[in-house]
């Protein structure tokens, strides 16, 4: 076995398509240069056997104070083999690329199981970076079937905000308006995303609700790659809410939501949402993923965590739970991973 960098994204994207769940797309080439267009060093590893891949890694490199770093792998790494003796020798091969190139650490965020302690690395669960718990509604059923399933405040909210007159424009090239045409409900779409609307309504939600921001060459780079969509939703003639949207595989993901609190009685975003899942729906999409929600235990969401607020609203669309492995760091380095720690604790009394 032997690991090697990627050069061919049809092969990459086509390989984590076949052996992943709901196609994670932080795990995408094309989320891999998103990232590299925002400055930062991206890899694409695989392990191979001769020419048959037995894992794939996207990797983005982190830079730590004295010259340290640590790799982190989005909703990764993907592995093909189920057995525990085989994965643990594709792991340690990994992990010998790792401690070559001086990385302490590697953050993951594998839905796989990972027994690391015969092979004598040590798993340190952190911080979440992705949510780990998310809803995927399967959108392969009749726009009627899913109506049916919603809670009814939903479904009152969305027809609300049409009766109120509230108009929601994806944002779709021309070659895809064809693909549109002659459905039973009109899909009217827009050709040019607007960036100055996203951030104006992103940093209304985030002072309304309290939360940080990416920078915004973040979201910038998101909304110039192909794989996004933007959505807009039009009441009197103005842009009152936003969603963006990712395509990758079979599986259409809500990324980020923002709306102006001002026009919260015409509930701009519950339309705007199920418009999303039509769109999604008439693109050819099996799954829609609301990408992120409170972590749930016999049918109730935690109350106190970041993504409460959110919780209720996305659960009013059904969709099924989905829990995945936390985010934890794959120890490389025990030395200097533990220097690290002291310094970040350091760091948060500051």
């Amino acid at each position: 076995m032997e690991v090697k960098k990627q050069v061919n994204q049809e092969n990459w994207d086509n390989w984590l398509i076949k052996k992943s769940q709901n196609s994670p797309f932080p795990q995408s080439w094309s989320w891999g240069d998103i990232l590299i267009a925002e400055g930062k060093k991206v890899e694409r590893l695989a392990v191979l056997d001769g020419n048959d891949v037995l894992l794939q890694a996207q990797v983005v490199y982190n830079k730590l104070p004295l010259g340290m770093k640590y790799a982190f792998c989005p909703k990764g790494p993907i592995i093909k083999s189920k057995t525990t003796e085989n994965r643990h020798k594709i792991l340690e091969e990994l992990f010998s690329y790792f401690k070559k190139q001086g990385v302490i650490f590697l953050r993951i965020e594998s839905s796989q199981k990972l027994s690391l302690d015969k092979i004598g690395y040590s798993l340190q669960e952190t911080i979440d970076v992705n949510p780990s718990s998310t809803l995927i509604l399967n959108i392969k059923k009749w726009e009627e079937e899913l109506l049916k399933e919603m809670h009814s405040k939903t479904r009152y909210n969305i027809r609300l905000a049409e009766k109120k007159g509230v108009k929601i424009k994806p944002v779709a090239p021309p070659c895809l308006h064809k693909v549109l045409e002659g459905q039973n409900k009109a899909i009217e779409c827009e050709q040019e995303k607007n960036f100055g609307e996203l951030m104006r309504l992103m940093e209304l939600t985030g002072d309304r609700d309290g939360f940080r921001l990416h920078p915004k060459e973040h979201y910038k780079k998101i909304l110039d790659s192909e794989m996004s969509i933007q959505s807009n939703a039009y009441f009197e003639g103005n842009i009152i809410a936003t969603a963006v949207f990712l395509k990758f595989g079979d599986t259409f993901t809500y990324l980020y939501g923002a709306s102006d609190y001002e026009y919260r009685k015409v509930m701009a975003p519950n339309l705007l949402q199920w418009e999303g899942i039509r769109f999604a729906k008439s693109l050819g999409y099996k799954y829609y993923d609301f990408f992120g929600i409170a972590p749930m235990k016999n049918g109730v969401y935690d109350k106190k965590h970041q993504y409460s607020g959110v919780t209720r609203f996305k659960l009013g669309f059904g969709g099924s739970y989905r829990e995945e492995a936390r985010t934890f760091d794959i120890i490389i380095n025990k030395q200097k991973y533990y220097f690290y720690t002291i310094l970040r604790k350091l760091r948060r009394l500051f």
